[in-house]
């Protein structure tokens, strides 16, 4: 794989990482990677309607987007960012999920999940939570824009902190021009914080871990061009949760007593609903 880091670089990002949970990362796409992923969104929300859902007047997400299009394997599978990620996890990195996220401007700034952890809403299970994701920004996010805020430490120092206590205010804006990518750990407390006057704010989202044993999510399939690839560029079990059944119990996974024809979207907004729940107790 390129090297677009010295050493001494990574050993630099990988101990921000690991103390405050994220890292930053400006320049992750050129212009033209987002000028055509921009367009790539455009068109899988026009060829691809069904696939999107709505959880709040600001907020919808497409969960499912990789059998329809390669558009975004690029950015999967960009050399820069597995650099970091393999730094921080291992030569295990194995990709687990990806979605588009909107946020639309809105007068309604009450925010659907508030402060949460991924994967897992509840409390006590807060450690089982082993994931990196990534964002990318396809558009810029200001200091006046909808953006990903997050509770610097939570996931390690700060791990016994409650989602429920932390305040409004609280945690750190990343804010940053388009191109920009933040990494996260999925245990660290975060939230979107709405602006009144923001624009629209575009992001790709991906999660990686190192685990082989069990998956995050049961909504990103993996589509056998991915799956089949043979590519020494990549790590050697980057895709290789693509038939995973064993998915970690929390919300991305269907619970048993939800109705099996039940469509996807709704099924999702259960789940999602069922852990605000958890976390208030």
């Amino acid at each position: 794989m390129a090297r677009f880091f010295s050493d001494t670089q990574l050993d630099d990002m990988v101990r921000h990482f690991d103390l405050q949970g994220y890292l930053r990362v400006e320049n992750a796409l050129t212009a033209d990677q987002i000028r055509c992923l921009d367009q790539a969104v455009d068109r899988h929300r026009k060829e691809c309607p069904d696939d999107w859902m709505a959880l709040s007047d600001s907020f919808c997400e497409a969960i499912d987007v990789l059998p329809h299009t390669a558009a975004f394997d690029e950015v999967i599978e960009s050399p820069l960012l597995l650099e970091i990620l393999q730094a921080i996890l291992g030569e295990n990195l194995t990709f687990e999920e990806f979605a588009i996220l909107l946020r639309n401007p809105t007068a309604n700034l009450n925010e659907i999940k508030g402060w949460h952890r991924d994967i897992v809403r509840d409390y006590e299970r807060r450690k089982e939570i082993y994931a990196v994701s990534v964002l990318w920004y396809l558009t810029d996010v200001s200091p006046t824009d909808h953006c990903f805020c997050i509770v610097p430490e939570s996931h390690n120092r700060l791990v016994d902190l409650n989602p429920c206590d932390v305040a409004a205010d609280a945690g750190v804006d990343l804010i940053g021009p388009a191109g920009t990518a933040v990494l996260f750990h999925a245990r660290a407390i975060h939230n979107a914080r709405l602006k009144k006057n923001s624009t629209q704010r575009r992001t790709l989202q991906a999660y990686f871990s190192n685990r082989l044993d069990q998956r995050t999510n049961e909504w990103t399939s993996i589509p056998p061009r991915l799956y089949q690839k043979s590519d020494p560029a990549l790590p050697p079990h980057f895709y290789a949760k693509w038939n995973v059944t064993n998915i970690q119990d929390g919300v991305g996974k269907r619970a048993a007593d939800i109705d099996p024809g039940l469509p996807m979207t709704e099924v999702i907004k259960e789940v999602q609903r069922r852990g605000k729940l958890k976390m208030k107790g």
